[in-house]
């Protein structure tokens, strides 16, 4: 069983968190991670150096397939995937050298489009608002402790969680099993040209009544006959087409016919025959096709494990986000229920000489209604909780619902310069989308190709020899002796030529893969414009988001004012001629409408960090895949297992900062 190792380097360790990772999962052998480097801890709001990716070495989790290369129009992305090692032959060539000028001159006119947008139109809106402060909010710092909902508490990070899905999620082991289950298909498409070793015998005892007297020959009533006969050799498919065989024939014969001279006999036989195509079936180009559709369906199944890991990390990071907000709004929340438990705590003690029963009552209705929005908050962060547990299958979260998860990271609120131009041109060549659009036209070509070469009729070169020895006293030994001894070999040479009728099947596939590639091209030029608009739109979500941001937190502070001035009335000037149960009303309003603003606030942080999220994807580049160098090793059980130098380079991009 081949051992399988995940490494992480480095792997992030929760921060003012002791507890060292070192766990094993089955997945195809034996998954381990290394303990986790330790690195600097960082204050409640993050650190703007911090690294914008993590990196996971991943090595033999694909099984020693070479990925593709992230860039679309790399001159040597074929030759670097290993998709025409031990191809020689022209035609290949030819095919990937015509397939891969469409998609350079096709991507380029997309790069002229977003050469055509305006490069600094997001910066000049992040200039604007680059001199507004955004201090650290009050909920921070608590936030990343224990709110006492549970015993415990576990701190956790996105860069944590997000090494936790990886190594341990059933969903990340699945998917990253599929292309060592699409690999087999290299091998069982090129085992179809090895060697094939036959043998067979046979015995046969013949005791007939006789018939006619050419028989025997004498007056024999019975034909007694005993025939043993063996054949074995070996038959193989060469690449170019061709088809040969040499096989060796033994035996002997004994009976009662005075026909059968010597009696009894040994016989042997040399044979060999070679069949060549010369037009159907001819070529390395047409006989490897079937292997190289298989590598490239392991190319795209390289794309596809790409995106479904993608969306799996974006996952991990909405619920790492939906525990922050759920954690944040369970504090203030808490906040507000304290001010109108305080609140209805003064009124209460001085009724009878300055309050009145409707403001205790007023008081009364706003700490039930506050209190259940707190018990809402906390059923938010056990369920975001409990999705965490799921998304990351990790031992250590296992009992999730006993331990008080405690994030450490908070969301970027630094404005960042964006290229829309520069994105998009980023997406261009490293989406894995317009990848996987590049094999499938690539495969179709390989498909029109093989149409095209059996539309032609067959025709193929037929050669065969052989050479024979007999000999007396049943000794096939002594007639293997002979047949090289005397006389000269027998040969024979000639043509098949077939064409059916009409070739209606032939043509109607043929014109069938044609039009399946024409889909395919358009299918590229789909996912290219997608790319396109994707990139556009993440990038103006992004910058908007951030403006909100900005907008909800001078809200916030034009509320708290708001709240502090209706408090200090109140508490200090109460006015004669206004109701005071009308103030205790704008009161606990406006202690409404600063919690309400605040939860927005986070909410708009939280947007803002799942923007940049969101537009890495976009670009293609919140998980990369690199290349290193593979070597593959061909098991004789037919099971292909990676060196211990071919790693699979997955970084992951930083969920919690851009």
């Amino acid at each position: 069983m081949p051992i399988v190792t995940v490494r992480r380097v480095p792997v992030a360790e929760p921060r003012n968190h002791g507890c060292m990772i070192q766990e094993q999962v089955q997945h195809s052998g034996r998954i381990t991670t290394e303990t986790p480097t330790p690195r600097r801890t960082r204050g409640t709001r993050g650190s703007a150096a911090r690294s914008l990716r993590r990196r996971f070495a991943i090595a033999g989790i694909l099984c020693g397939v070479s990925v593709f290369s992230l860039s679309a129009t790399s001159s040597t992305a074929l030759a670097q995937d290993g998709l025409i090692e031990s191809v020689s032959d022209s035609r290949l060539n030819a095919i990937h050298a015509n397939t891969h000028n469409h998609f350079w001159t096709s991507l380029d006119q997309y790069r002229a489009r977003a050469w055509q947008l305006p490069d600094d139109r997001l910066r000049d809106s992040a200039e604007v608002t680059l001199a507004v402060p955004l201090e650290p909010m009050w909920w921070e710092m608590p936030l990343a402790g224990s709110l006492g909902l549970a015993d415990q508490t576990q701190p956790v990070d996105i860069d944590w969680l997000i090494s936790l899905a990886i190594s341990n999620s059933p969903h990340v082991q699945a998917v990253l099993t599929e292309p060592e289950i699409r690999r087999t298909e290299i091998v069982i498409a090129d085992a179809e040209f090895d060697p094939l070793a036959f043998v067979e015998s046979k015995f046969a005892d013949t005791n007939d009544p006789v018939g006619s007297a050419l028989t025997t020959g004498d007056n024999s009533t019975r034909y007694v006959d005993e025939t043993l006969s063996g054949v074995g050799g070996i038959h193989s498919k060469m690449r170019a087409g061709g088809q040969f065989e040499l096989s060796q024939r033994a035996g002997y014969q004994a009976n009662n016919s005075t026909f059968l001279i010597p009696n009894p006999q040994g016989t042997t036989r040399l044979e060999f025959s070679f069949t060549q195509p010369l037009m159907k079936d001819r070529g390395k180009a047409f006989n490897q096709t079937r292997m190289m559709l298989a590598r490239l369906d392991v190319q795209q199944a390289s794309s596809e494990v790409r995106q479904s890991l993608e969306r799996h990390l974006v996952d991990v990071a909405d619920a790492y986000w939906s525990l922050y907000q759920a954690r944040a709004e369970w504090l203030q929340r808490n906040q507000l229920l304290s001010s109108a438990q305080q609140l209805h705590d003064v009124l209460r003690s001085r009724q009878g000489i300055d309050s009145h029963q409707r403001q205790v009552l007023r008081a009364n209705v706003a700490v039930a209604s506050r209190r259940s929005d707190l018990v809402r908050a906390e059923t938010r962060i056990r369920n975001a909780q409990s999705r965490l547990r799921m998304l990351t299958a990790s031992p250590m979260l296992m009992h999730a619902h006993l331990q008080e998860l405690a994030p450490q990271d908070h969301p970027f609120v630094l404005p960042l310069e964006l290229s829309v131009r520069q994105s998009v041109i980023t997406a261009l060549e490293q989406r894995a989308d317009i990848n996987e659009a590049i094999r499938r036209v690539q495969a179709m070509s390989l498909r029109v190709g093989a149409a095209k070469n059996q539309v032609l009729p067959r025709l193929d070169l037929i050669l065969s020899s052989y050479v024979a020895g007999l000999d007396g006293n049943r000794s096939s030994l002594q007639a293997f002796e002979n047949q090289f001894n005397g006389g000269q070999p027998s040969y024979a040479a000639g043509f098949l030529f077939e064409l059916p009728i009409a070739n209606r099947a032939s043509r109607a596939r043929l014109t069938r893969n044609r039009l399946e590639m024409t889909r395919a091209m358009y299918e590229f030029q789909q996912a290219t414009e997608v790319a396109f608009t994707e990139v556009e739109i993440a990038a103006r979500e992004t910058s908007t988001a951030y403006q909100e941001m900005l907008v909800k937190k001078q809200s916030i502070d034009v509320q708290t004012q708001e709240v502090e001035y209706l408090q200090q009335r109140w508490e200090l000037l109460p006015d004669p001629e206004e109701s005071s149960v009308v103030l205790i009303d704008d009161l606990l309003d406006a202690q409404q409408r600063l919690a309400d603003e605040e939860r927005s606030y986070v909410d708009a942080q939280v947007a803002y960090a799942m923007s940049w999220v969101q537009l890495r994807r976009a670009m293609g580049i919140l998980l990369r895949v690199d290349e290193l160098p593979t070597h593959e090793i061909d098991i004789p059980c037919g099971i292909w297992q990676p060196s211990e130098e071919s790693d699979v380079v997955i970084e992951a991009a930083e969920m919690a900062l851009p």
